[in-house]
């Protein structure tokens, strides 16, 4: 009777201990809506105080290092899936309103693609975004974003960004010490 028990109780585990392991494929989840009802969806978003403007001062071209947080109900930072539009705005040099060709659209939707723009360290969305040759920066840059949702919601934020100005700097051969 006991041997019958244990291998009842030995089967009984094998058939139901699989589920509890997942499949062993990594990597290749499926993202649906139905993914929102997780109690970690995002609830709010925020464009994070690292994002800003790089200019080359050499080429003076300018690309958008934007920045993006997504936050759950308890305020923690996580990870979601939807559309996020980045949007740039704010007044050029000659105190002209930008308004076009300065919205960029990120599909998180596609998993390896939300991957891609996931950065763990800071747990935001990082998106490199170039602008136009031909484009001002803006004087006072205000970065807009907004997540939508696969349900129709719609998260949204904006803060302005600093502009950084760089200079890359040739390489150069170390010079071997003098005797």
């Amino acid at each position: 009777m006991i041997a019958l028990r244990r291998l009842l109780s030995c089967l009984l585990a094998t058939v139901l201990l699989p589920g509890c392991f997942g499949s062993g494929q990594s990597g290749n989840a499926t993202i649906s809506a139905s993914s929102l009802d997780w109690p970690y969806a995002p609830t709010s978003i925020q464009v994070h105080p690292i994002s800003r403007i790089k200019i080359d001062r050499e080429t003076g071209r300018a690309v958008v290092h934007a920045r993006v947080e997504f936050l759950d109900s308890d305020g923690f930072s996580t990870r979601g899936i939807g559309e996020l539009d980045l949007i740039l705005s704010g007044q050029s040099d000659d105190g002209v309103m930008l308004m076009s060709q300065t919205e960029w659209t990120c599909d998180l939707n596609d998993a390896d693609k939300n991957r891609q723009y996931y950065d763990e360290v800071t747990r935001t969305y990082q998106a490199m975004l170039e602008m136009e040759p031909d484009m001002n920066v803006p004087w006072e840059p205000n970065l807009r974003a907004v997540l939508l949702l696969p349900d129709g919601r719609s998260l949204t934020d904006s803060r302005r960004i600093r502009i950084a100005r760089t200079t890359v700097e040739p390489k150069t051969d170390p010079i071997p010490d003098q005797p």
